[in-house]
């Protein structure tokens, strides 16, 4: 578990979760490979996508691979479930294509939940804590959806930075067209896109002991530019503002 800058903002990274809470938000358009919600504190969040007319409420929920751009002018906690790791959370989400407000039972527990560790949201426990229960209210709303015995193999082999992806999607005996086929459907994203994602978390994480440039290598990026250009498509802030603004110097 990684431990973010309490200075500026709380947060924590693990594979199943990422949870921040931070002085505001304001993201450009991006679309990641996991379950975000957001929650402003004190006022309303607005989630904008292409086309779309603009989501604003205390409380949004926006599904994995749907394209968004974040605002909220005040403090603003903000979940990030792994739609493979907690898939009751991205099921959920699915079910309505897009962003959407946060509302009912859901939406009441949380609210109840921030304000009784309002005072402690610094504390990268209290997030975890609250990213966890979260999760585990979504169970009770959604059933759990299981993947493919082959994906889930893959997709956890692929979670090591130093996996042979090639040796990997052989040990499946399946054609790579039938394999591509059944990862996108369970998935929802392409293997070539899973591997970027999973490089670009990597990278993120090794910076909080690396400079930029250093974790752009260390996680298989060709340059920072490469890893910058990545972090602005998938997260929709720069690696620089991510230093700045959330990870430990």
């Amino acid at each position: 578990m990684q431990r973010l800058n309490e200075s500026r903002m709380g947060g924590v990274i693990t594979d199943e979760f990422a949870a921040r809470a931070a002085p505001s938000l304001v993201s450009t358009l991006h679309s990641q490979h996991a379950t975000m919600i957001y929650a402003g504190l004190d006022g309303d969040v607005t989630v904008t996508e292409p086309d779309r007319p603009s989501v604003r409420a205390r409380m949004i929920v926006a599904p994995p691979e749907v394209p968004h751009a974040t605002f909220c002018p005040g403090p603003e906690l903000v979940l990030q479930h792994d739609p493979e790791l907690v898939p009751q959370v991205a099921v959920y989400a699915r079910l309505r294509g897009r962003a959407f407000p946060l509302e009912g039972r859901l939406a009441a527990r949380l609210g109840a939940a921030i304000a009784s560790h309002r005072a402690h949201m610094a504390r990268a426990d209290v997030l975890a804590g609250l990213a966890r229960e979260f999760a585990a209210w979504f169970a009770d709303e959604c059933p759990r959806r299981d993947l493919d015995t082959r994906v889930a193999r893959v997709v956890e082999a692929l979670r090591d930075p130093d996996a042979d992806r090639h040796l990997v999607l052989a040990k499946t005996r399946l054609s790579p067209a039938h394999l591509q086929a059944l990862f996108v459907r369970d998935v929802g994203v392409p293997i070539r896109t899973f591997l970027l994602w999973r490089r670009l978390l990597f990278a993120i994480a090794s910076c909080v002991r690396l400079d930029n440039t250093s974790a752009a290598h260390h996680a298989g990026f060709a340059d920072l530019a490469h890893l910058s250009r990545t972090c602005r498509r998938m997260l929709g802030y720069s690696p620089t503002l991510l230093r700045q603004e959330f990870l430990s110097m």
